[in-house]
């Protein structure tokens, strides 16, 4: 599944959450590149999330293990769900995109000339804005879910394009 945008041609990619394991990758590999684990941990103290094998396994004191799926694959906890979805894409498939460089620190206002535009948090660029989503869901998924998902995905991450599929027809 190919997104063609002006003359590049830009890979899908692919969303595949579970109980266990969230999934991401990209269109027509054979394998997911990011498997990282559902679980998160959270730290009691901070109210920290610790994504990633290494922030689940490693013991730290107050660290409870949790997770926001339920063990036929729905979403029970759609404050932490976005967050592990994210984390599964951006920490192995995309990057983030530079800082201008009025705005990287390396510039100093005080020489001049130079305009500092200060921009809101909704003008900063998204990471997953440059690849359309494919993303799978149970068969039992309810509507308010799957309208939940496709929120997230548009408004949250500005991904241009976005198609949920069931797992089980996707499998096939």
């Amino acid at each position: 599944m190919n997104f063609v945008e002006g003359s590049d041609e830009i890979s899908a990619l692919v969303l595949d959450p579970g109980c266990s394991t969230t999934r991401a990758g990209f269109a027509g590999e054979d394998v997911p590149k990011s498997v990282v684990p559902s679980y998160y941990g959270r730290l009691d103290s901070l109210d920290h999330r610790l994504f990633g094998e290494n922030a689940i396994h490693n013991p730290l004191p107050g660290l409870e293990i949790r997770n926001p799926m339920s063990s036929d694959g729905l979403v029970e906890d759609w404050d932490v769900a976005p967050k592990l979805w994210e984390y599964a894409i951006t920490s192995r498939l995309t990057w983030t995109a530079p800082t201008h460089p009025s705005k990287n620190g390396l510039n100093n206002p005080a020489e001049g000339d130079q305009d500092v535009e200060m921009e809101s948090l909704d003008d900063a660029e998204k990471p997953m804005s440059q690849n359309p989503l494919l993303m799978t869901e149970p068969g039992w998924n309810t509507t308010k879910s799957r309208e939940k998902a496709v929120e997230i995905a548009m408004e949250d991450w500005g991904c241009p394009a976005f198609y949920v599929g069931k797992s089980g027809v996707l499998a096939a």
